[in-house]
């Protein structure tokens, strides 16, 4: 779909969860983020600076989105830890617009700089991020950047200690890279 397509569909989402809460965050990411010109899908995440409110808001977003006629199609809605994650199909309001799939990923605050990297990518990007992370005894996923990670081999005995990661740029640094922005991320 055209970059300016997606544009429109993070800002359906980021619409319905500032009027569920106006201190909500909601951020289109994947390649929308990385500002490519197409876009296959559109992922947005959804957090909290205070931590909290972001508990039970999935469900809350996704009725104020339904009711709207937006979203047209559940494909499933997954947990995984403090993570929801939502996989469906909307539609934009008008005339001859298409329908398209749509990721919304509600996290908690603690996760969010994780998170907003891990979802905008790109794949590469995050395997050698995570390549990295391992070479330095660390491990990274979409959850946290831990430190002091014990392995086995290819198993881990013990999943380490997760660092105080604020902003993408915390991760670089933490592993002694120079940041790069979004776009620069298609490796």
């Amino acid at each position: 779909m055209p970059r300016e397509e997606a544009g429109k569909i993070e800002e359906m989402v980021k619409k319905a969860a500032l009027s569920i809460n106006p201190g909500l965050q909601a951020f289109a990411c994947g390649s929308y983020r990385r500002q490519k010109p197409t876009c296959g899908d559109v992922d947005v995440i959804v957090s909290h600076p205070d931590g909290k409110s972001h508990e039970g808001m999935m469900t809350k977003l996704l009725q104020s989105l339904k009711s709207s006629g937006f979203l047209t199609d559940d494909l499933t809605l997954a947990e995984n830890g403090q993570h929801r994650k939502y996989f469906g199909v909307c539609k934009l309001p008008g005339e001859n617009t298409k329908h398209r799939r749509l990721d919304i990923i509600v996290v908690p605050y603690n996760e969010w700089a994780c998170s907003l990297m891990y979802f905008t990518g790109s794949d590469y990007f995050n395997r050698s991020m995570r390549l990295l992370a391992k070479k330095n005894g660390m491990s990274l996923s979409e959850h946290s950047l831990n430190k002091g990670v014990i392995r086995k081999g290819s198993e881990k005995i013990f999943e380490g200690t997760p660092l105080p990661v604020f902003t993408e740029k915390d991760v670089f640094d933490y592993l002694g890279l120079e940041y790069r922005e979004p776009h620069e991320r298609d490796w």
